[in-house]
């Protein structure tokens, strides 16, 4: 066996050992560390072999003991314990405990540094898969709500005032167009994240000759990151990931908080269906849509963990320092929360029942076509300025009427301009007002159809894009072969 290893923390006097394990890393993240550690020694140890740095009799042996740490994983059964210092320390133990001082060989040309690098990267590049695919299902669910709402009519706002009829659909796509936004941002993502570190060993390399691009290969990477300081000490790729999940959270709160809107007594646009509100015990007749609060709230701790991260690689200097661990307890709860904020969108999304009549008397009784009729004016030559005063005067006689512009007889329209004629109704209707918006991306129906059917297409073409979920072949024989399976 060729190379040399240094002595680690598990020579180490085994109570020295408790009482740094006790302040290391959180117990529940090691655990879901192990399966990716053990991955990743078993391509590098295959390297070893296969360069020759390892004979292959003790690689074989090596790969056999792993192996049977593989299938006590498969069943449940961890290898650490409480006096082992971290993941890596804890599976050379075992490791040598089944095989002897073979067990040794997965200390050559690798470092703890490099390795939980490595190990990050595989955890996140699974959670990208799960992320992705879930993203894609919320955007199914607009698209179906916006077909479904094709003729459904609602007012709109800007400063939460009465601005202008649009199809509910407009909105379910507008929704749509940010997570397919974000899911763009995931999918560009990807390819930085998707690169090796292993072989940077502590920072500078190791004087082995070792094939990084096999490890690569092995563990379906599509690259090897070639600076090795750069390698151990890079965590970019935890911001990058952190303003993605902002990003997707903002876009969830944004389009919750609406909706807790509508669920109000003074609106009454939509009701969530009875699994998912709540009654108090003292006011029984409430029904409160406590699942969409939880849905604009949540996003924030996704906030919180950003600005954790930038704080925690700021002015850091390059090398590693166990400042760069430091970031696991955030990027799983990122993940985890977002997984979740994903799913209980998706939830109530498919919960939710729409009042298109209600919709309708909204946008009839706030008079959002006036400004049909103040183009019908500016058409026949009026004023720009003078029109917008004469439909003022319209609308508000018709408010202290309680009636619609569609109800006024021609003579009335006449009392405040002349220029009115019959043809002034086919401008008035609410149909007649929202189809007028037919620019390229507006509200009428021919356009909203058009973006469905954009949106439509853009959704198969981005689910063909999310990346195969990793699944690396164990292949404790050593030989080589092609080792990532991508499953779509």
């Amino acid at each position: 066996m060729k190379g040399q290893s240094n002595q680690g923390p598990s020579e180490l006097a085994p109570e020295f050992n408790q009482v740094r394990r006790r302040y290391w890393q959180n117990p529940e993240i090691e655990e879901s560390l192990l399966s990716y550690d053990l991955e990743s020694t078993v391509a590098h140890v295959r390297m070893l072999g296969e360069t020759g740095i390892v004979d292959r009799q003790t690689v074989s042996v090596a790969l056999t003991g792993l192996e049977k740490i593989s299938q006590e994983l498969t069943e449940g059964r961890s290898f650490l314990t409480p006096a082992d210092v971290d993941i890596h320390e804890g599976l050379e133990r075992h490791l040598k405990e089944l095989v002897g001082e073979a067990g040794a060989v997965i200390r050559i040309a690798k470092s703890r540094n490099d390795q939980i690098a490595t190990d990050i990267r595989l955890w996140l590049r699974e959670a990208v898969y799960d992320v992705s695919a879930s993203l894609a299902t919320v955007r199914q669910q607009l698209i179906a709500l916006s077909e479904r709402d094709l003729d459904v009519l609602m007012p709109r706002y800007t400063h939460m005032q009465p601005a202008q009829p649009i199809l509910l659909s407009h909105w379910w796509l507008a929704n749509e167009a940010r997570f397919r936004r974000d899911f763009g941002r995931l999918i560009d993502f990807y390819p930085r994240l998707n690169v090796l570190p292993l072989g940077a060993c502590v920072l500078a390399g190791t004087k082995e000759p070792i094939d990084r691009d096999l490890v690569a290969r092995y563990l379906g990477f599509d690259d090897v990151i070639e600076n090795s300081l750069d390698a151990v000490s890079d965590r970019d790729f935890l911001i990058e990931f952190g303003s993605f999940a902002t990003l997707v959270g903002l876009h969830l709160s944004q389009m919750s908080a609406e909706l807790l809107l509508w669920a109000t007594q003074e609106f009454r646009f939509i009701k969530l269906q009875k699994r998912f509100v709540f009654r108090t015990q003292t006011m029984p007749y409430k029904k409160n849509p406590e699942l969409l609060e939880v849905l604009r709230s949540r996003p924030s701790s996704l906030y919180g963990r950003l600005m954790e991260f930038i704080c925690q690689l700021k002015a850091l200097p390059s090398g590693y320092s166990q400042d760069l661990q430091e970031c696991l307890p955030g990027l799983f709860e990122v993940v985890e929360n977002l997984k979740f904020l994903l799913e209980l969108a998706a939830v109530l999304l498919s919960g939710l029942d729409i009042d298109a009549k209600r919709m309708r008397e909204v946008a009839c009784a706030d008079l959002l076509n006036g400004s049909n009729a103040l183009d019908y004016l500016v058409a026949r030559g009026i004023d720009d300025e003078k029109a917008a005063k004469v439909v003022e005067s319209l609308i508000s006689y018709c408010r202290t009427r309680n009636k619609y512009l569609s109800d006024l007889a021609l003579s009335e329209w006449q009392q405040f301009s002349p220029a009115f004629e019959a043809d002034v109704y086919e401008y008035v209707t609410m149909e007649e007002s929202v189809g007028a918006f037919c620019s390229f991306g507006g509200s009428s129906k021919e356009q909203v159809e058009l973006a469905l059917q954009r949106a439509r297409e853009a959704l198969t073409k981005d689910t063909k894009r999310i990346p195969g979920k990793p699944r690396t072949c164990r292949n404790f024989s050593g030989h080589t072969g092609t080792e990532a399976v991508q499953s779509a």
